[in-house]
């Protein structure tokens, strides 16, 4: 269970949200949308560990482990592309370099309890299968085996990018955070992803402006609209259609009620000088002053 308790962040005087507060649940798939600049990336950064709110609190299990979606290709120009995707379990990796570091000098001295324990480490992540799967990931985003072996830097900026998304899938995290993964993907790649995301078993957090893939993948819609998260269960298409029922309702209620104001405020304009009514202008000035006021639907 993950859980926002009256989280707030502001950027200098604008507010981006304020005492947001929701839960979120294991091997559920959620999508955030909002208007752009609204703050769904803080979210996902709040959420990573990487920005901290300006209020209020996340609360997670102290183990989960996150995968979040890397935007920076830099830092790996140089590596093989199989390395790249292999590095997103990091403790897996280190392990894997590690042991293969003491290998390399097992003819000047050799830690065999060190080893041991390496040991353990890769065979409790299923170590002698990362490469395997890795390599399937990387098919399956379209980056064909050929390429599997070379530097990052042979690839292409999208598909450097796709490599990346390959990193964050492969680390098998407890919650996925991904902001707009499916940008530099083409169809076939998008597909897979869908496919790869239905039947993902940790949770899913990710923002994405395209409509189909929302549709395809999310259970739950988390909208972040004036400062506040709303949950709607339901895919895209459904939250849509609830939002636009709601704002249709709220358009009647509004219309009743600012009929039913003017009719009011006729009433005293047109009474309030008579001293006969006095009276009933009196208590209709009090109710209306009592009247919560329904705003007007954006």
């Amino acid at each position: 269970m993950i859980t926002l308790n009256n989280l707030s962040k502001s950027h200098g005087a604008r507010s981006l949200f304020r005492d947001a507060s929701i839960q979120f649940n294991p091997g559920r798939r959620y999508g955030v949308v909002g208007a752009n600049g609204s703050g769904k990336s803080t979210i996902l950064r709040i959420l990573a560990g990487e920005e901290e709110a300006s209020g209020g609190s996340v609360s997670m299990p102290k183990k989960m482990r996150i995968g979040v979606l890397e935007q920076d290709h830099f830092r790996y120009e140089q590596e093989r592309i199989l390395d790249v995707v292999m590095m997103g379990n990091k403790v897996l990796w280190d392990a894997m370099v590690e042991k293969d570091r003491l290998l390399a000098h097992a003819h000047e001295s050799f830690d065999a309890d060190r080893y041991a324990e390496l040991e353990d480490i890769v065979l409790a992540y299923d170590g002698y299968s990362l490469e395997a799967v890795a390599g399937e990931i990387l098919e399956g985003l379209n980056i064909e085996t050929a390429v599997h072996d070379q530097p990052l830097s042979t690839l292409s900026g999208g598909f450097k990018l796709r490599v990346l998304l390959a990193k964050t899938l492969a680390s098998n995290p407890d919650l996925l955070l991904l902001d707009e993964p499916t940008n530099h993907l083409d169809n076939a790649a998008r597909k897979w992803l869908e496919d790869y995301l239905q039947d993902y078993p940790g949770a899913v957090f990710l923002i994405s402006h395209d409509p189909k893939f929302l549709n395809k993948v999310v259970e739950k819609i988390i909208e972040l609209e004036d400062g506040e998260l709303h949950s709607h269960t339901g895919n895209f298409s459904y939250y849509l259609r609830v939002k636009e029922e709601r704002r249709i309702a709220q358009q009647a209620a509004y219309d009743r009620q600012q009929r039913e104001l003017e009719r009011q405020q006729e009433f005293i304009e047109r009474f309030g000088a008579k001293n006969t009514k006095a009276t009933q202008v009196k208590s209709r000035e009090k109710q209306l002053e009592k009247i919560e006021k329904i705003e007007a639907p954006k």
